[in-house]
């Protein structure tokens, strides 16, 4: 039995495996495609003949570029500002000691609770006011604090020895200089965590630029995406393809940050 019990979990671990990959499998499949074969081979594993021409179509005759080039604008924004606004605030949580701390705390974990859908026609029109409906600024900004950032790096900066801070204020430290000389150096992992979310999350982000922005060299990648289904039919080969392009930089980021995401994440839960 001891030995038959690490095979099926072996088994449960690579039919897990394959249920998760089994999507982005088909994914590639299908945009490889003709259009007319889409719908009559649905079932056909290998495409017959393989082409690339739904990726060169959506390169020459949309703005697929520009439509990255927005997201990748928007995203980076929103993970600059993300680690600007959620570093410091977790900080103030984890090792300032002020009234009410605690409630503050869950009053932010409750941003967590509240569907962004909720908040959708306030926000509407809160930026239609200010004049930056049709924006990329009208794209970022819902996105600028990321409350699960605020978690992940206060669970971290709570497992920081308090010895340090101790040492830093003996020798007439100040909290601004601990903070970005102590505290962020060796929050780094839990931070890269952070990074990955706030940039993942403006990069998938769907509901709100389609709302926000109207002009069609404005839209986000996931909106442009969407437009490939038109008034008449749906090109599916071509939105796999478009779907496929979008996946590839988050890859790309991910690749450069596992390390720091797997150790940020293994870390959190980690106290003195």
């Amino acid at each position: 039995m001891k030995r038959i019990a690490p095979i099926i979990k072996r088994l449960l671990e690579a039919l897990l495996i394959l249920i998760w990959f089994f999507p982005l499998i088909w994914l590639v499949i299908t945009s490889l495609k003709l259009e007319q074969d889409v719908l009559t081979d649905v079932f056909t594993l290998f495409p017959k003949s393989p082409t690339v021409a739904n990726y060169i179509k959506a390169f020459n005759s949309t703005y697929i570029l520009n439509w990255m080039g927005n997201s990748f604008l928007v995203s980076l924004a929103a993970m600059i500002f993300t680690v600007i606004l959620d570093a410091p605030i977790a900080y103030a949580f984890a090792k300032i000691k002020f009234a009410g701390r605690n409630v503050l705390f869950w009053l932010v974990m409750a941003g967590m609770m509240v569907p962004f859908q909720v908040l959708i026609i306030p926000l509407y029109l809160q930026f239609n006011t200010y004049g930056i409906i049709n924006t990329l600024t009208a794209a970022v900004l819902p996105r600028l604090a990321l409350p699960i950032g605020i978690f992940i790096l206060k669970q971290f900066y709570e497992g920081i020895p308090a010895a340090l801070e101790e040492a830093a204020f003996i020798d007439g430290a100040g909290r601004f200089r601990i903070f970005l000389t102590i505290i962020l150096p060796l929050g780094k992992a839990a931070m890269a965590t952070v990074i990955i979310l706030s940039f993942i999350n403006a990069w998938n982000d769907f509901l709100w630029p389609l709302i926000a922005i109207n002009d069609t060299i404005k839209y986000t990648i996931t909106v442009g995406i969407a437009n490939f289904q038109g008034t008449h039919g749906t090109q599916y080969a071509l939105i796999m393809s478009g779907a496929v392009i979008a996946s590839v930089p988050q890859f790309i980021f991910y690749i450069f940050f596992r390390k720091k995401i797997i150790a940020g994440i293994a870390m959190t839960g980690i106290k003195e």
